[in-house]
């Protein structure tokens, strides 16, 4: 059995769900974040379960073909992403592996086909929303991720996910909001007020949304402030304060318009979008795109059919399948994401739809018993 401190050479077999390797010591399964199926690694080990250890990565002995140089510094300390050091090739096809595996041994589905994923020309600089800490590096504020199971911050630099906007952004912020005497909550103090900020970016339009996130809603001179921002910014056309006491969220319940528009929009295929605070939205506007255009070729619609989008969210794959369906009802649990399908609805001059707050368990029987019975359902549970 091996002991935390220990290190070991080991052969890394299989990826975990999570894209760690899978290497094997004594019998016992041992996951080792950073290697890749194919390599022979030292290790150091430091946890041991009774089923399992996971351990940390030396050094790589023996590199597998897979294995490609990250694009980005931080990579490694940084915890947004996990498999920069694979070749995106094989990261569709991990992708892949990790529904088919799910199919199988979750829902006791073996042998379902699993088609390749359809991947992007160029992966990079494509997400459409960042969510960042705030903390004190070097005495200075800075905003960017926590290291993997901690609470230290990596600030941000020139992250490769994201479209350059964002990191000019994030440079103009750490340089103003201290000069309006802001400062990163410490949560051991009980200090300061900004805990987290949300960016979100159009595609499409370039339109840019800040969500500041506080510990309490008593923040004065936020007003000036922005109005500086405003200024400097100009990309940004909607400015947002979240109230957000908790520490198990990034974002609380309360929204307040500081200054600017209440949405921003974002265009896929010939529909627009307008995406309030809250709203979800895919990260990636264009593969976004891609699967609900590829979503809707499944459906096999003909114009006839009733349609049941269950979980629509926002409502976005609704929407697309009104395009070629004779009705679509969407279902979707949370209130405020129904009121932003109905706006994007209208948005867009569609009127075959109809849009139902509940939790789907609740609302089908009460369609059931309108004689509503749907020739496609759509499923995309949370």
């Amino acid at each position: 059995m091996p002991v935390a401190g220990e290190r070991h050479i080991v052969e890394i077999v299989d990826f975990a769900h999570d894209g760690a390797g899978v290497g094997r010591l004594d019998g016992l399964a041992v996951f080792v974040p950073g290697a890749l199926p194919g390599e022979e690694v030292e290790i150091e080990i430091t946890a041991v379960k009774r089923s399992y250890a996971v351990a940390r990565l030396v050094s790589v002995r023996q590199a597998g073909e897979a294995r490609v140089e990250s694009r980005c510094a931080a990579y490694g300390r940084c915890g947004g992403c996990q498999l920069q050091h694979l070749s995106y090739a094989r990261q569709l096809e991990f992708k892949r592996n990790v529904v088919e595996r799910a199919l199988a041994r979750l829902g006791k589905l073996p042998g379902v086909p699993v088609h390749p994923v359809l991947g992007m020309a160029e992966p990079w600089h494509y997400r459409n929303k960042a969510q960042l800490h705030a903390g004190l590096v070097e005495g200075r504020l800075r905003l960017g991720y926590y290291q993997p199971g901690s609470h230290t911050l990596v600030p941000l630099a020139d992250c490769p996910l994201l479209p350059p906007p964002f990191t000019a952004l994030v440079k103009t912020l750490e340089q103003v909001l201290p000069e309006f005497g802001v400062k990163p909550y410490d949560a051991k103090e009980h200090k300061g007020q900004l805990k987290h900020l949300v960016i979100k970016r159009s595609h499409a339009f370039g339109e840019m949304m800040v969500i500041f996130v506080t510990v309490s809603d008593r923040w004065p001179g936020k007003e000036q402030l922005v109005q500086t921002l405003q200024d400097r910014c100009p990309e940004v056309v909607s400015w947002v304060h979240n109230v957000n006491p908790g520490r198990k969220q990034i974002l609380g319940p309360k929204f307040k318009l500081i200054a600017g528009q209440d949405r921003i929009r974002e265009r896929l295929g010939s529909l627009t979008f307008l995406l309030s605070p809250p709203a979800f939205f895919q990260v990636n506007s264009q593969q976004a795109a891609v699967l609900y255009e590829k979503a809707v070729e499944y459906a096999g619609l003909s114009g006839r059919e009733t349609v049941f989008d269950l979980y629509c969210g926002t409502g976005t794959l609704s929407l697309f399948l009104a395009q070629k369906a004779a009705y679509v009802y969407g279902v979707e649990a949370v209130p405020e994401a129904i009121e932003d399908a109905k706006a994007n609805a209208s948005h867009n001059g569609i009127g075959n739809v109809q849009f139902l707050a509940g939790e789907v368990e609740r609302v089908l029987p009460r369609l059931a018993a309108r004689n509503i019975k749907p020739d496609v359902v759509v499923l995309d549970p949370p």
